[in-house]
């Protein structure tokens, strides 16, 4: 019936008013798998489902036949008519942030989840941190698991960032970095932080205004100066002139010398936030149309002859974000069964990382 051109849509919607939507594509795709489903129990991203959830299921079901059947007793013309405000309330899920037909709590723990729709996901996760960080006084605890879905999904699936510039959400990101709730300056940091992987999205950055946004951010929130030195690093990686343009003409060149000077006591990684500045700076000077520019302004700095020199690979490391890199793979999961070791590999800690070249080794004469 849901395969039906003409009825199917009805009976969907029908049929979501007792069951989550995932049933129904299982129900599409193999029959048999839907049935295995329902009957087993599952706590996925896309679906949390145990004995209760069919329990109270097959209860509401079983009431509203008898009740129709005595109706229908009475009079044999009597038509079933669904509610309009009728709909299934499972317990399980209440609390549970879910966009785009994904629980955003278990999707964080098993990033890697091989999801039916990911750009459906993708489009529904980017309007919903637009919506809360266009919001004067978004929920903050929701805020930071929106942001918290949004980085390990771009962590996980890298290839889906290509995507986000036709959306049309970097510049609205970049804007609101200036918000005055601090809680938005640090989210949109996070978000542009991870987008910046892609340069598709660099090269959109650089036809927006980033760099007045981004010095915006790292003054409202020195909490995060790191993850935003971080970010400028990876913008002026990619030697796009039009973004050394904005930092010649946002300030962003005095801005970072001053950060330089400073302890940056609020900052986690002060040493490693300054090595990533003195390679941004190094690498805008390389620019053909700006650098002379830069390095005039460089050299005028009394701090600058401390770092530009200095070789800061030591200080520099390639990072992701714990434990966001495991987790089940394979088909849709709708059609698998367990998720308890996939659960506990989400929390395996990342292999250590090489040591830079000219890191000191210790003992070179041991060749075990």
């Amino acid at each position: 019936m849901i395969t039906d051109k003409l009825v199917g849509p009805k009976v969907r919607i029908v049929l979501s008013k007792f069951l989550p939507l995932i049933f129904m594509d299982a129900m599409r795709d193999n029959s048999e798998a839907s049935v295995h489903m329902f009957e087993n129990n599952q706590e996925n991203p896309e679906l949390i489902w145990n004995d209760e959830a069919r329990e109270k299921v097959s209860g509401v079901v079983s009431k509203m036949n008898k009740e129709f059947f005595l109706k229908q007793k009475e009079d044999p013309n009597t038509l079933w008519r669904l509610p309009d405000n009728f709909k299934v309330v499972y317990s399980q899920v209440q609390g549970e942030i879910m966009v785009g037909g994904v629980f955003l709590r278990i999707f964080i723990s098993q990033p890697t989840w091989v999801l039916r729709k990911p750009k459906e996901f993708l489009i529904s996760l980017l309007d919903k941190f637009g919506q809360l960080s266009q919001s004067a006084h978004p929920d903050g605890e929701i805020l930071e698991t929106v942001t918290e879905a949004c980085v390990c999904l771009f962590t996980a699936q890298p290839s889906l960032a290509d995507q986000v510039p036709p959306l049309g959400h970097i510049p609205r990101i970049l804007a609101r970095m200036k918000a005055d709730n601090e809680v938005i300056p640090k989210a949109c940091l996070q978000v542009t932080h991870i987008l910046a992987d892609s340069e598709v999205c660099v090269r959109t950055m650089s036809k927006c205004d980033t760099v007045v946004p981004l010095i915006c951010a790292m003054k409202k929130r020195k909490d995060s100066v790191h993850v935003a030195a971080e970010t400028i690093k990876k913008l002026y990686d990619l030697m796009i002139p039009e973004l050394v343009v904005q930092a010649v003409n946002g300030e962003l060149i005095p801005f970072l010398l001053k950060l330089l000077e400073d302890p940056l006591s609020e900052c986690d990684k002060p040493s490693a936030t300054k090595a990533l500045i003195a390679e941004s700076l190094k690498n805008m000077a390389k620019d053909l149309a700006n650098g002379e520019r830069i390095l005039e302004i460089l050299e005028k700095s009394p701090v600058w002859s401390a770092y530009k020199d200095q070789k800061h690979d030591l200080f520099l490391t390639n990072t992701t974000v714990s434990g966001y890199l495991t987790g089940p793979s394979g088909v849709a999961g709708y059609l698998t069964a367990g998720t308890s070791s996939s659960a506990n590999n989400a929390n395996s800690a990342p292999s250590p990382l090489e040591p830079p070249e000219d890191a000191p080794t210790g003992d070179d004469d041991d060749d075990d």
